[in-house]
């Protein structure tokens, strides 16, 4: 209904400016939206990526770098619990209430412990559906993470990567392609620049990249 909506409101407003339209319908998709409000409150998302519906971010210091494709379901960080207290109940690092108030440990007797830590995630990586990446975890440039992947450790870059827990199935290019590519970025380039590379012929992108790198 919402797509109707927007879709309907951008014909309304510019019907004889089909660009116009398209942007305002860019601008105001779900993913669109979600993204200013997420970075709003103080997460770092670089340009060109989207987000699915249901895409739930625990830490407001996790990183997500340009063009990626995260799609629904996702989990990024689940949050932790302390496995070397007595208990992992998140009473023993911090007040918790139950129905009839706050439990009261003191805070001397609390733990030192960081519930929430910040993921990491580079550019142009694919996050399949319903998958999970655990708290700490860093996923690197062009990796791709399968549906229902739930991810413990860090991810190399350009890796396929599934399963529970997630291990890498093959990688997307040759070990050479690979360090060219984390060399060049192209992510990093213009959008002009990037809306010329031929992004079926990846020999093609790698040797225009490398020959106008100097004018970078």
């Amino acid at each position: 209904m919402k797509k109707f909506w927007i879709k309907l409101i951008s014909h309304i407003l510019y019907f004889h400016d089909k660009t116009k339209r398209a942007e305002f319908r860019s601008r105001y998709n779900e993913s669109s939206v979600y993204i200013r409000k997420m970075r709003k409150k103080g997460l770092s998302i670089g340009f060109g990526t989207y987000l699915s519906a249901g895409v739930e971010i625990r830490s407001k210091r996790t990183v997500i770098g340009k063009y990626c494709s995260i799609a629904r379901g996702v989990t990024i960080g689940t949050g932790r619990h302390p496995l070397d207290a007595l208990t992992t109940n998140s009473m023993a690092h911090r007040e918790c209430y139950t129905e009839t108030g706050p439990i009261g440990i003191k805070p001397e007797h609390r733990v030192s412990f960081e519930q929430s830590l910040p993921v990491k995630i580079g550019s142009d990586v694919w996050i399949g559906l319903n998958a999970v990446i655990m708290d700490g975890v860093t996923v690197g440039n062009g990796a791709v993470i399968g549906t229902n992947a739930v991810v413990t450790k860090d991810v190399p870059p350009y890796a396929i990567v599934v399963g529970i827990p997630a291990k890498v199935l093959r990688y997307r290019f040759d070990s050479d392609t690979i360090a060219r590519l984390e060399k060049l970025r192209w992510f990093d380039r213009d959008l002009e620049f990037i809306q010329n590379l031929p992004m079926g012929d990846i020999a093609q992108c790698l040797q225009i990249l490398e020959s106008t790198a100097s004018e970078n």
